[in-house]
């Protein structure tokens, strides 16, 4: 826990000024994109207990799959560690303590069956007994995988073209909101000094 929080703390350092120099030269407006742990600094004991609710979920996972006799997925300690944890880090933040334990559970339970749904997907391209447990592999290659089976090369094209899509239209609309609530602030910010003088 030591080791990865100052490995963060290093990381933010350096990072964040390099990307000032690189959205004021090369790309504008660039902003770094930085991997899950960078959460983990907010919330130090939402981490700990992060990692072990959703190993808590992962275990309870490979029992229900156990008792249903399927292909039984063993809970991947990092994938619990990395994803569990930032799922408590944000669940702390908020729903307190249960949102960091309904979280992080739920997290270990998506991490345990995504993998199950994705390997009739995987065995089509020679990959049938490999797995892979982070939540976001699994959700795209459950929409592109099956997409991919129902149609062919046509429904995978489409598939992605649509998700492409979806996310252009998702990011402008976030972008919009953003600029509202930014110029909204002032505004808020100069009615309420208006109100403390009068």
């Amino acid at each position: 826990m030591f080791i990865i929080l100052a490995g963060v703390r290093v990381v933010l350092g350096e990072i964040v000024p390099a990307f000032k120099g690189i959205s004021e030269k090369l790309v504008k407006n660039a902003k770094p994109a930085l991997d899950v742990p960078v959460t983990f600094t907010f919330a130090p004991n939402a981490v700990l207990i992060g990692f072990l609710c959703s190993l808590v979920g992962g275990i309870v996972g490979m029992v229900i799959m156990i008792l249903c006799h399927t292909t039984i997925i063993i809970p991947g300690v990092v994938a619990c560690f990395m994803t569990g944890a930032a799922a408590g880090v944000i669940g702390n933040g908020v729903g307190g303590i249960r949102g960091a334990i309904t979280s992080s559970f739920v997290n270990g339970l998506a991490i345990s069956f995504l993998p199950l749904l994705l390997l009739p997907v995987l065995g089509s391209v020679g990959l049938g007994s490999a797995t892979y447990s982070d939540a976001d592999f699994g959700v795209a290659g459950l929409i592109f995988g099956y997409a991919n089976k129902a149609g062919g090369q046509v429904a995978l094209i489409a598939a992605v073209i649509i998700a492409v899509v979806v996310f252009y239209i998702a990011s402008v609309l976030l972008t919009q909101r953003d600029k509202r609530k930014a110029a909204a602030a002032p505004a808020a910010t100069d009615s309420d000094s208006a109100t403390a003088e009068a």
